[in-house]
């Protein structure tokens, strides 16, 4: 023994032991110091606070709205992994409460077992309202303008009353229920549906309030330039042999045309082009219902439909006498006389007209021109067909045996 304690490999195998305790002993103690490091709490900052309550009969009105949160947890999975936001929730209970300013304690869930959480402040206030029902007209707010000569109409709102809960402080501040519709470049009728919204006398949006019915359905008729003319009927053909037309009326005598600007204003001062009626086969008295046709680019016409009355009786014939013959056309620088059969001049022709006996008998000599048009003819003797006009063109026709054509000599003017 005595020989061990005086060998120097002795010594060193002892001082070698303590240096190895020695380590354990320090190593073992910074372990230790830093434990209490690892649950050191984590704060979450500016999380909303939730606020569960009677929404059919409340309002919060006033309310802390975010609060912090402290985490702390021994786990490192929690000290190293952010809890995700849509599995916790920080709130405070007042479904229990009645209207008023209320302490309440802040609450949580969501959070696991092993993780202790702090809410600062653990107690917060809360004012309470109770909700009022009122009732407003709901107005159409027109966004926009309709296309250039276009002009909107009254809006129609289905339903055009709506009840409003709002807290009964602001019950004054309701100033009307607005949907609003843009008409931007509108040619036609709109009908949409809307989301109404709450206004205060200021035209803005009071937030919070409840609305019923949540939409609205809005009509607003937009109408197109537009013009009043008269409507003139398109005869064709003849009435048969032996028949004349006595009279024709129609129920309405001018419509209302609607288009684009352009088209309407060069519409104005003229007629519009009504239906066509086929005389050819007429032998009787008729009533008959058209159509009014849309000519091109109008986009509408009132109303759509005409109705003609005709009368149709036996045909008569009367002769005129001395009725001037009229030659058109001529040029400034000439001069034209009509000749008859053997070559002398003449200016007046007799014919037989048809019609009906009432038309006939009130027919005067003013009442139609004889024309011959000469127009681009230099000088010469020409067979030129005359143009029988009547005022009454659709009452009246000449005869079978009613000239045709007569004979006018050109010339020069002498100098």
């Amino acid at each position: 023994m005595d020989k061990w304690l005086n060998s120097h490999w002795f010594a060193r195998a002892v001082a070698l032991l303590l240096a190895i305790m020695t380590w354990m002993i320090v190593n073992l103690e910074a372990e230790q110091t830093t434990t209490p490091e690892a649950s050191q709490p984590t704060f979450i900052d500016s999380v909303n606070l939730h606020v569960r309550y009677d929404t059919d009969r409340y309002q919060v009105v006033k309310q802390q709205r975010t609060v912090k949160v402290a985490l702390e947890s021994n786990n490192p999975f929690y000290r190293h992994n952010f809890f995700p936001e849509e599995s916790w929730e920080v709130y405070v209970d007042a479904t229990s409460l009645g209207k008023g300013t209320h302490r309440v304690p802040v609450q949580y869930k969501g959070f696991p077992d092993e993780v202790k959480v702090g809410i600062i402040p653990n107690i917060v206030e809360i004012t309470l309202e109770e909700k009022k029902t009122v009732e407003r007209e709901v107005s159409v707010e027109k966004l926009g303008q309709v296309a250039p000569g276009y002009t909107a109409g009254e809006p129609i709102v289905k339903p055009f009353r709506a009840l409003v809960r709002v807290p009964e402080s602001q019950v004054n501040k309701v100033a009307a229920v607005k949907a609003s519709v843009d008409l931007e470049g509108a040619t036609s009728a709109i009908k949409t549906t809307v989301p109404l919204k709450v206004v205060d006398k200021s035209g803005n949006v009071i937030q919070g309030a409840d609305v019923v019915p949540l939409t609205v359905e809005v009509n607003i008729p937009v109408t197109s330039p537009f013009a009043k003319v008269p409507i003139k009927l398109n005869l064709t053909n003849e009435l048969p042999n032996g028949y004349s037309l006595a009279s024709m009326g129609m129920n309405v005598e001018e419509v209302t045309v609607y288009g684009p600007k352009e088209v309407i204003d060069g519409i104005k001062s003229n007629t519009y082009p009504g239906p066509e009626i086929d005389l050819g086969n007429i032998t009787s008295d008729r009533d008959i219902e058209l159509k009014i046709p849309l000519m091109d680019n109008i986009v509408k016409v009132e109303p759509e439909y005409v109705t003609v009355s005709l009368k149709v009786v036996p045909s008569t014939t009367k002769r005129l006498d001395k009725i001037p013959i009229r030659i058109s056309g001529l040029s400034e620088s000439m001069e034209a006389k009509v000749l008859s059969t053997d070559g002398q001049e003449m200016s007046t022709i007799d014919f037989d007209v048809i019609g009906a006996p009432d038309v006939l008998n009130q027919l005067r000599h003013e009442d139609l021109q004889v024309v011959a048009d000469v127009s681009n003819m230099p000088a010469g003797v020409y067979e030129v067909p005359l143009n029988y006009i009547f005022n009454q063109s659709e009452y009246i026709k000449t005869s079978a045996g009613a000239p045709r054509k007569v004979t006018i000599q050109i010339t020069n003017k002498q100098r």
